[in-house]
């Protein structure tokens, strides 16, 4: 696992330059450091050393030294790669991962990306033709930023701040205020920045000559869908999560799980203590409020698991925690998950270097309630205003959480597509809301038209639509981004067996009777946690891994909102109708939850702090 930054054309990075973009991301790789300079091509790595530690330094080159990489992430599969060269009759240097990378790509071209299961982003520079290749993994588990200067340069980066370096030119982008308050997060291909942009999941991007092309690799086949038995289907589940945790138990760093006592981790976690000789080493924290606290179901499934389970439970002072996360962040993100997942990771690391996540679960398996309560909300469109105590009722059966019905309920109003009434349930702040509270320079539809748009290409139901719409907007631009960004931070590499390439082509083929049972989602993946631990440690409503944010903010970080978001630096930036902002404070602070709102604002505000001024 590393940082990696580079840069192709006539303005490459010098190495002071490269050094200053390393040092920016040294918690990412704090093991080692190399770089590669030559006529108009930079390379530059950090690296967290976990498997093949002796044989991996980086950047790495063939023995004509023409191709060059560095690159960051693990490949699964190396070593059976390296077994099918060998049989081609191609030699390896050593044992190393780069040298493997390298020599597919000699062999096969860029076809050779589709021989990997990992995550990774790649960057090799061929002088035979002086073109540079970034390529990134099919999910975007792993980061990877860009930036092109008008003579044709070309930069790239696994962080943004190491592109700022590159780009002290670089303007905001003003729609981004819009899209964070909506949805949370900047999707890709964009960032905060005009001149700054990502290569988005399953694609490589070719430079040559100063242009650079893009193209798209892979996609998971909504299409076609397999016909066997429900029994049949439950089994080939089981033996592709089996063998994708297995994949990913290669290490010679500390290895562990993160363990909440749901179903996704306590799958992962399960088949890491039938496969390892060893015991697993478990982690998870807790608050001491009661609706944010999942720890006791934890200790309980890694109890009869027999791991060596590790548990915190927390009473952090919020305002300290937010501030040193704002840190971390290079982009605005408004997904308060991150705070746990931060902590989480923090706390793992105290003993691990590697830890295996349950991440994908829902998107790949259909896990979430939104996948039942969106169709229904549409068919009740033309009602929805007269019949809030019948949705309540249904949002009973379906959503089985009072926070979440309260949310759908905050929604009843109609919508003129199954993709608005989806890009509505996923916002957490509506439309309506931000025409008042967005200054009329950053009032912007441009992140919702794109995302219905892309809902509704292509013929799929409305059950694929969605899933599809989570696998490629709110999984890699969202959850990803927070597990990244909050296990790197501490230099700990984490991996999502569920998110394994066999595991998602698999999962998407499933007919939605495998996924759905009348309310019950995610049917299949959880008779397979079933067959591995009793239903009682399990069957319970979905917590998720949150925060008590409204509380928070009352108590905790109330004079850091009131300070942050009222004061002259606040208002004078002109992102937001001021007096509006502080009419929802003070509604939240007397007492109705206004977090939705409150929170995003906060960490762009916090956000820009860091990087604007």
């Amino acid at each position: 696992m590393c940082g990696i930054v580079g840069g192709v054309g006539a303005s490459a990075p010098s190495k002071l330059l490269l050094d200053a973009q390393l040092k920016s991301i040294e918690h990412r790789g704090p093991d080692d450091t190399g770089t590669y300079l030559n006529q108009g091509i930079s390379l530059g790595m950090c690296r967290l050393a976990i498997v093949e530690i002796a044989a991996g330094k980086q950047p790495a080159a063939d023995v004509s030294e023409l191709i060059n990489i560095v690159w960051n992430g693990e490949i699964y599969n190396y070593r059976e790669l390296r077994s099918e060269l060998e049989q081609r009759g191609v030699h390896c240097r050593d044992s190393s991962e780069s040298e493997v990378v390298i020599n597919l790509y000699l062999e096969f071209g860029l076809d050779f990306i589709n021989k990997l299961n990992g995550m990774f982003v790649i960057a090799i520079h061929d002088a035979r033709d002086n073109s540079l290749h970034l390529i990134r993994d099919r999910m975007g588990k792993k980061p990877l930023w860009i930036s092109q200067l008008t003579n044709g340069t070309l930069f790239f980066a696994s962080e943004v701040r190491a592109l700022m370096l590159a780009r002290p030119d670089r303007t905001l982008r003003t729609e981004m205020v819009a899209e964070v308050m909506q949805y949370g997060y900047i999707n890709s291909p964009y960032s905060a920045f005009n001149e700054i942009s990502q290569v988005p999941p399953a694609s490589v991007l070719t430079w040559r000559q100063g242009k650079a092309e893009t193209k798209k690799y892979w996609e998971p086949d909504f299409e076609t869908k397999v016909q066997i038995s429900y029994e049949e289907a439950l089994e080939v589940t089981k033996k592709l999560i089996e063998e994708a945790v297995s994949r990913r138990l290669i290490s010679e760093r500390p290895l562990g799980s993160f363990l909440s006592g749901g179903y996704d981790s306590t799958v992962v976690t399960a088949y890491m203590a039938k496969l390892m000789s060893e015991k697993v080493q478990t982690y998870s924290i807790g608050f001491h409020s009661a609706q944010f606290n999942e720890a006791h179901h934890a200790k309980q499934v890694a109890n009869y698991l027999g791991t060596n389970h590790h548990e915190e439970i927390l009473s952090p002072d919020p305002a300290l925690v937010v501030e040193k996360i704002s840190h971390v962040l290079d982009q605005p993100f408004a997904d308060s998950s991150i705070v746990p997942t931060y902590l989480l990771a923090k706390f793992a690391r105290e003993n691990l270097i590697v830890a295996l996540g349950g991440d994908g679960g829902d998107e790949v398996f259909g896990g979430y309630d939104r996948y039942l309560a969106t169709p229904v909300m549409q068919k009740l469109n033309p009602f929805l205003g007269l019949a809030r105590g019948g949705l309540n009722f249904l949002g009973k059966q379906s959503l089985g959480n009072t926070r979440k019905i309260n949310r759908v309920g905050s929604q009843l109003s109609p919508k003129d597509s199954l993709a608005a009434r989806y890009s509505s349930i996923l916002s957490l702040t509506q439309p309506h809301e931000l025409t008042t509270l967005l200054s009329s320079n950053f009032q912007s539809n441009a992140a919702e038209t794109a995302r219905e748009n892309q809902f509704t290409s292509g013929k799929h139901s409305s059950f694929d639509r969605m899933i599809r719409s989570d696998l490629s907007a709110y999984l890699p631009g969202d959850l990803l981004v927070k597990v990244d960004i909050a296990t790197m931070a501490n230099s700990l590499e984490l991996r999502s067996p569920l998110l394994d390439v066999n595991v998602i082509e698999w999962g998407v083929s499933l007919p939605r009777k495998y996924k759905i049972k009348g309310f019950e989602t995610k049917h299949i993946l959880k008779d397979v946690a079933r067959s591995l631990v009793p239903a009682e440690l399990i069957d319970r409503p979905k917590m998720g891994f949150g925060i008590p944010r409204a509380e928070w903010l009352r108590t905790g970080m109330r004079e850091m909102v009131i300070d942050t978001l009222t004061d002259t630096t606040a208002t004078q930036r002109g992102w937001f109708n001021s007096n509006e902002v502080k009419k929802v404070i003070d509604t939240h602070m007397a007492g109705e939850d206004k977090d939705n709102i409150i929170w995003p604002i906060l960490m762009l505000e916090l956000w820009a702090r860091t990087w604007l001024d």
